[in-house]
């Protein structure tokens, strides 16, 4: 079996994980600012991430994971 390759971009995936560093990294500041969000805004997960990915001020590596979610959740 080959090397597990991140699920957006195809590098190298840390261990145990489905992201490369660099998603995974995002993915884990998505989660914990979500909780903030979460608290002060009452929205939904799926409304967090597209507010993030919508929002012009998100970093390309943000972007790229709440995109990779929210089409995940549609399957």
């Amino acid at each position: 079996m080959g090397t597990k390759r991140c699920a957006i971009c195809g590098r190298k995936v840390i261990p145990g994980g489905n992201f490369c560093d660099r998603h995974y990294a995002a993915y884990n500041n998505l989660v914990r600012t979500f909780k903030r969000w979460k608290d002060s805004m009452n929205v939904s997960w799926e409304e967090y991430l597209r507010i993030v990915k919508d929002n012009p001020n998100t970093g390309l590596w943000a972007k790229e994971v709440a995109n990779h979610l929210l089409k995940k959740e549609k399957d």
